[in-house]
């Protein structure tokens, strides 16, 4: 064999070596799982788990009371919830530094309708640090990160984000 053939030889060695990285490590699934937490209901009723909710879409919002985007978008994810609640789920994670008092009110002064917990720092580290809020995951029914979002986002844009996984 020739010089010419053995760099053949050795690039189709090399693609087949490349697609076998690919094929073996490229679907790591625990280097997109959502971390796992817990915790209190801002109403006092229940511990919230990711577990709780395995077979449905999560929006897990990190969020506060006095930031003017996060507020804006609750109405938006009231809406969405109401709408997809078989497939779907959205979970708000407060940052206030006021305590979940000032959370409650809030809750109940906004109806919202879904489940909030407050942050802790093993949350917000767990899942990269929060470097600006509003800040959502996308988690789909598997419980694998699928998107990262950073700022406001309204009613369709959320919706053109979770639709495609709802039907998973």
């Amino acid at each position: 064999m020739g010089k010419f053939g053995r760099k053949i030889v050795f690039m189709v060695a090399t693609v087949f070596f490349l697609f076998g990285i690919v094929f073996c490590f490229g679907e790591d699934k625990n280097k997109t799982s959502a971390p796992a937490f817990s915790g209190k209901d801002i109403l006092g009723k229940k511990e919230i788990t990711l577990k709780q909710y395995t077979n449905k879409v999560i929006l897990l919002n990190f969020w506060a009371t006095w930031c003017p985007p996060c507020r804006a978008e609750i109405p938006d994810l009231i809406e969405l919830f109401k709408k997809y609640k078989k497939n779907f789920m959205v979970i708000g994670v407060s940052l206030d530094q006021e305590g979940p008092e000032v959370v409650k009110k809030f809750y109940l002064d906004h109806n919202m309708n879904y489940p909030v917990i407050m942050g802790t720092q093993n949350i917000v580290s767990s899942y990269g640090g929060i470097s600006a809020i509003p800040t959502s995951f996308i988690i789909n029914k598997k419980g694998e990160i699928v998107k990262k979002i950073l700022g406001f986002r309204n009613k369709k844009q959320y919706e053109e984000e979770i639709k495609p996984y709802l039907s998973e």
